[in-house]
């Protein structure tokens, strides 16, 4: 994702605040070019109270001020600076500082969205969300209320899933299940905007592809006889989820072998022999040439001999190479 800069910008305030109606503000201004914040704050805090509260350049400075004592401590001192640059807007209803206000408001906003990257990058996967989803209310309302946040959203909420798909690896248990669950919404969501993109079909299908099999892989062997068809449902029910899902990949990228591989496993589990040989049978064929070149670089690799035996005695049936290779399994094993 494309991180937004901060966009600092120099204040000219022309008027200078010059005057007695405006010593507030004028001493809150002399404090903010000084860089003495805190005591800015305490003077246009003042002013924003006295008769210099309808003075729009004085609820502009406000923000400005407020927007300088942002920190991690004082994360609401954000929310009270676009109060005040919409305050004044409020005060200015011929517009004369319009473009101004505008463009404070603007890089206030936009540092939600700052935020949200930051977080993703930081792992903090909720914070980040609450970060994207506030910049979107925040630009609507007060910056532009027509935007179309499609291309954005498809770009923030694919980078979300992933780091969702990240993390369910080094999960397990019932948080691993709640996680996956989020990872998959953040991915479907990706798709009702646009569901002819091939990361998000393919890693939908791999969760749910992922979760059958953990089902199945990580089943108590002291489980109880009845409880493990009910084992086996749930997993095979994550297998048909799976399924459009790795099918719509494997039409988009017919010649991948992580798609071919996924799908050929969920037939698996769900016991249809007959889509399960069919895909096994093209998996075979891609992957046959560089098995044998795995052979001839180490004929020791006993992974790799026992894959040729499965292969000419199921897939492509020969027996000669089938005995060949069972001979040198054997002998391996011996």
């Amino acid at each position: 994702m494309k991180v937004l800069k901060h966009i600092s910008l120099i204040v000219l305030f022309l008027s200078a605040f010059s005057g007695i109606s405006q010593q507030y503000t004028t001493k809150a201004y002399a404090k903010y070019q000084a860089q003495e914040f805190d005591s800015a704050k305490y003077w246009v805090d003042s002013a924003v109270v006295s008769n210099e509260k309808t003075n729009s350049q004085t609820w502009q400075l406000r923000g400005l001020i407020y927007r300088k004592l942002e920190s991690p401590e004082n994360k609401g001192y954000r929310e009270i600076a676009i109060e005040s640059f919409l305050e004044a807007q409020k005060v200015d209803p011929e517009g004369n500082h319009k473009e101004k206000i505008d463009g404070y408001l603007y890089n206030t906003i936009i540092r939600y969205y700052n935020d949200a990257v930051t977080q993703l990058g930081e792992k903090d996967l909720e914070g980040s969300e609450k970060s994207y989803v506030a910049y979107k209310e925040m630009y609507l309302a007060h910056v532009d209320g027509t935007k179309d946040f499609k291309t954005n959203d498809i770009e923030y909420y694919n980078a979300l899933g992933s780091e969702y798909l990240k993390l369910i690896g080094t999960l397990s248990g019932e948080e691993k299940t709640q996680k996956t669950a989020k990872g998959v919404a953040f991915f479907e969501q990706v798709l009702s905007l646009d569901p002819n993109q091939f990361q998000p079909n393919f890693n939908v299908g791999i969760m749910y592809y992922n979760s059958g099999a953990d089902l199945i892989m990580n089943m108590d062997p002291l489980t109880p006889i009845e409880e493990i068809p009910v084992i086996e449902e749930k997993a095979q029910n994550n297998f048909k989820k799976a399924l459009p899902f790795l099918l719509e990949a494997h039409k988009m990228q017919p010649e991948r072998t992580d798609v071919i591989e996924a799908i050929t496993g969920c037939y698996y589990g769900l016991q249809d022999d007959e889509n399960y040989t069919k895909f096994q049978k093209i998996l075979d064929e891609k992957n046959l040439p560089t098995l044998l070149e795995k052979h001839s670089a180490n004929p020791k690799n006993r992974a790799v001999v026992r894959e040729l035996v499965r292969i000419y005695s199921t897939t492509f049936k020969d027996d000669e190479k089938y005995k060949k290779y069972a001979e040198i399994l054997d002998n391996l094993e011996e």
